[in-house]
């Protein structure tokens, strides 16, 4: 982290750590309420500053420069946002100064963030000529409205100035609908998954069609215990493990047909002995799942020298073997090397580039995902092995024209 916080943020930490002494039990209600209103439009106000900075920053590239992160990147691995909220906060910092009267609002504490997220979100969908018009009647309108009544004005004020109407209106709204269809799928900071999204209706009778084909709501066994979400989670899996099993064509990834891939000591679960597997998402799973997995399984045996790596290949070949990308892939736990990047690996790449005489050796070989891949190749940052077998990432020297670089410090994964 740079040291040279501005003034104005460091008075105001300072400010909220005093705060923080404060014992709210000690405090008269008239008082405890309105401190309480006030933290709250203290909290949205510093939400604005937040937005109006990270746009900034985004425009900027700060974080690739000084992190070897993307913004959203940023947000989510070093700030430990959800990976919905980081692109949301990114989305509004884009948009927001493109709406003078809602920035307004907001670093006025008039709107909050989800209010002002939803406005902006809504007259993105409004004629250009009629935006500064409604702009205004929603800020006015978002004292008595919540985010969900905000999104349906904007559709009541469209009619009112007769920019739709009859089935215009049907077919706008339908479109704005669809327009918000999307699915997010996210891992939990517990280990689980998170699943959350917007299903058109042709989507949603379809899916719900599937689930209750797979376990029916209504017939229980006397021993079935599970909640019916409990039973529509597992029959999400059964839909999901059933196309990968019976699928005919299916995207190769890496030459390979997608799998779900456990890793686990042979030994132990040929002999019974209770141990934790892990997945290719590096989730560990109990002993009891990883042999209810194991009994529908392939086994790829993998053939390794003395020093446990995987047919090495010297300089006879730039490309890599599937052997080795399987094994890099189980040694890397299918992620990308750099320190808590949770975008998907996708390159392979010879941490000695080929081109400068590097071998096509597993020692010599690292998972990235499509931007790190990018970051060492294009941005100037370098990629070794360190003597312990981690990674260890430098930026350039000079990330961009300042009289101050950032220190050429090493982020070791």
């Amino acid at each position: 982290m740079l040291s040279d916080i501005p003034d104005a943020v460091a008075v105001l930490r300072a400010a909220v750590e005093r705060v923080a002494t404060i014992d709210p039990a000690s405090l008269a209600d008239p008082s405890l309420l309105a401190g309480l209103e006030e933290l709250y439009d203290v909290e949205t106000m510093v939400r604005a500053a937040q937005t109006r900075w990270l746009n900034v920053v985004d425009a900027r590239d700060v974080t690739v420069h000084y992190t070897g992160r993307a913004s959203r990147s940023w947000l989510v691995e070093e700030r430990n946002l959800g990976c919905r909220d980081a692109a949301a906060r990114l989305r509004l910092a884009r948009t927001l100064h493109g709406f003078p009267a809602v920035e307004a609002a907001f670093t006025e504490a008039r709107v909050t963030a989800d209010q002002a997220a939803s406005i902006v979100a809504g007259l993105l969908d409004v004629p250009t000529e009629l935006r500064t018009l409604v702009e205004q009647r929603l800020v006015t309108h978002a004292e008595e409205l919540p985010p969900i009544g905000l999104t349906r004005e904007i559709d009541r004020l469209l009619v009112e100035l007769d920019v739709e109407s009859g089935k215009d209106r049907a077919e706008a709204a339908r479109q704005r609908r669809l327009a918000r269809r999307g699915v997010d799928l996210d891992m939990t900071f517990e280990g689980t998954g998170s699943l959350a999204g917007t299903l058109s209706p042709d989507v949603h009778d379809a899916l719900k069609l599937a689930l209750d084909a797979i376990d029916p709501t209504g017939v229980r066994g006397d021993e079935d215990d599970r909640t019916p979400r409990q039973r529509r989670h597992d029959a999400l899996g059964a839909l999901a493990r059933y196309y990968l099993q019976s699928a005919e064509t299916m995207p190769a990834v890496n030459g390979e047909r997608p799998r779900v891939v456990l890793t686990i000591n042979a030994a132990d679960l040929l002999g019974g002995r209770a141990t934790w597997g892990r997945l290719d998402s590096g989730l560990p799973i109990s002993f009891e799942s990883s042999q209810r997995l194991a009994c529908d399984a392939q086994v790829s045996p993998a053939v390794l020298d003395e020093r446990g790596d995987v047919l090495r290949l010297g300089r006879t070949t730039r490309l890599w073997s599937a052997a080795q990308r399987r094994a890099a892939w189980i040694r890397d736990e299918g992620r990308c090397v750099f320190p808590k990047c949770r975008r998907p690996p996708v390159d392979l790449h010879h941490i000695v580039w080929w081109s400068e005489g590097g071998a096509t050796d597993l020692e010599n070989a690292a998972w990235l995902c499509a931007f790190h891949h990018w970051l060492v190749h294009e941005a100037g940052w370098t990629l070794r092995r360190d003597e312990d077998g981690g990674y260890v990432f430098t930026p350039p020297h000079r990330a961009h024209a300042s009289k101050d670089p950032p220190p050429r410090r090493p982020r070791v994964a």
